[in-house]
């Protein structure tokens, strides 16, 4: 970010203080909550504006200074400067996102993640920008299952030894297992059959990724795709979605023209879905600023079936 007044905007934005011991995990960690509780992934734009603008100095003013949120691009891109601002080793990572009714990865640049470098060398994956996200950050790590606080993920290598894959997954209908309460929240190691959850395939990413020196404004040749194609479902569908940490940890989700309240409790999330109609433009707005965090002046028009992909 240009100074500091930039970082302490955003601070302020998710709530968070200026960190006392400098760029460490435990700091990065509520950077990474505080994100995703406080500002919405949101697609109200790339519907009926039809923009898709990643350029640093319009997502800064768009998501800190209009209390707006964003999609990839626009969160992981802030996310990233803000890092480095704090004196973070940030990596950015390109990114192919998994169609699940397809079987197919999109394009590599179709999605943005980030590698966070500690200074006594470990890697932790950071992603603030995708409706599947992970509550507290990864370890970057092959051979484990991780509890991320709100569901549990592994990171794999494909078969081809090309690419690393995100998978997110719960428990089976009839799976128990007590996990234990951490506090603050981090994300944990967990020795647990993977069988006994259910996966569902996120994105993947190049293994040589960090030899890519991939930078924001390596994606702008793909916001007309993201906006235009109608293979997207970004573009024609309403998604606005927030993190939850209390009362409970789960997400508040509008999905085409349903609201959705998802609880996530010891592995296992349940949903409660109901119709929602924005024609009632006072009432719908006060929806957005009171459960998602956020401001929009126009009128909102919900589109779109009850299903996504990023």
């Amino acid at each position: 970010m240009k100074n500091d007044t930039h970082v302490d905007e955003y601070l302020k934005r998710i709530e968070v203080n200026r960190p006392i011991n400098g760029p460490d995990k435990e700091y990065l960690i509520r950077l990474h909550i505080g994100h995703l509780t406080h500002i919405p992934f949101e697609t109200f734009d790339l519907i009926d504006l039809k923009q898709l603008n990643i350029s640093p100095d319009y997502i800064f003013d768009r998501i800190v200074r209009q209390n707006r949120g964003g999609v990839c691009y626009q969160m992981n891109g802030l996310f990233s400067l803000i890092l480095k601002s704090l004196n973070y080793n940030v990596q950015l990572i390109p990114c192919g996102v998994y169609s699940v009714d397809d079987n197919y990865f999109y394009d590599d640049h179709s999605h943005l993640s980030l590698c966070v470098t500690l200074d006594n060398g470990e890697r932790i994956l950071c992603d603030v920008g995708f409706s599947r996200d992970f509550l507290t950050p990864l370890f970057f790590r092959t051979d484990c299952i991780q509890y991320a606080t709100n569901g549990f993920f592994r990171l794999t290598k494909t078969d081809d030894g090309l690419s690393y894959q995100l998978e997110k997954g719960f428990l089976n209908k009839d799976e128990k297992i007590s996990l234990p309460s951490l506090s603050p929240p981090q994300t944990q190691i967990v020795d647990i059959n993977p069988e006994c959850i259910k996966w569902t395939i996120s994105y993947r990413f190049p293994i040589d990724f960090l030899e890519r020196s991939t930078k924001l404004e390596d994606f702008q040749g793909t916001c007309s795709y993201i906006i235009q194609s109608p293979d997207i479902i970004l573009n024609h569908c309403t998604i606005c979605r927030i993190h939850t940490c209390q009362p409970f940890i789960g997400a508040y989700t509008i999905l085409g023209k349903e609201f959705c309240e998802s609880k996530i409790e010891n592995g296992m999330e349940n949903q409660t879905r109901s119709p929602l109609s924005a024609d009632d433009d006072q009432e719908f707005k006060k929806l957005l600023k009171e459960t998602f965090n956020l401001i929009i002046e126009r009128k909102i028009e919900l589109m779109g079936p009850s299903k996504s992909n990023n």
